[in-house]
């Protein structure tokens, strides 16, 4: 049994089932980037989690349910708090220069990729073939869309972009380079460390998408 479901035994009806979903959330991480959103059961992550199957079911419904929770764990960690909640935005938010707010947001939000990437990308992946699948994928990315189509424009806000750039192309850019699969390729395929991309990318997006002093 995961250890934090066994640690609340004795507490509340909430504090159980808050443990428990945390405990399934935690299993379903290990299980889908282990073996793929198709290739991880609902019975193997219930095993992990030491819960029955019907727990996983009555806690998520569904396969994709769940791993739309393990993405917002992942993303916001198990105190669920949204980037634009966190002290790197709202630092970001003050900063007075456009390509300082920049090198704010990419360290601030890069932790949530080294969390993230590895099932975003499983989920990218099966979206292919499973049509509710699709479905979580593009709630996701829609969130996603929205909340650097923010960024851009509090960059804008800050200083021009580059010359030819509009808030949408803008936002293509940077969640094309700033994205889970490109920080996954990276950190996978070319064995990068967190910090080398993290350096490259405050060294190429501001060139990328702000206009040159």
């Amino acid at each position: 049994m995961d250890p934090e479901v066994a640690n609340v035994k004795s507490g509340t009806r909430r504090d159980k089932a808050l443990a428990t979903r945390a405990a399934i959330i935690r299993a379903a991480h290990e299980e889908f980037t282990r073996h793929g959103f198709h290739g991880a059961t609902i019975a193997q992550i219930a095993a992990r989690a030491g819960v029955a199957p019907q727990t996983v079911y009555f806690t998520f419904h569904t396969k994709p349910e769940l791993m739309s929770a393990v993405i917002d764990n992942a993303v916001m960690g198990d105190d669920p708090v949204p980037p634009q909640a966190t002290a790197w935005w709202a630092a970001m938010t003050a900063a007075e220069r456009a390509d300082d707010a920049l090198t704010i947001f990419i360290r601030g939000a890069a932790p949530l990729f080294a969390r993230a990437s590895a099932v975003s990308e499983i989920l990218r992946a099966a979206a292919w073939t499973d049509d509710e699948v699709r479905a979580t994928y593009q709630v996701h990315e829609n969130l996603r869309t929205e909340a650097f189509g923010q960024v851009v424009q509090i960059l804008a806000d800050k200083g021009p972009l580059r010359p030819g750039l509009t808030i949408d192309t803008a936002t293509d850019i940077l969640m094309t380079i700033f994205g889970d699969s490109t920080y996954h390729q990276l950190t996978t395929e070319h064995a990068w460390t967190h910090d080398q991309v993290v350096a490259w990318l405050c060294q190429a997006l501001p060139d990328l998408l702000l206009q040159t002093r």
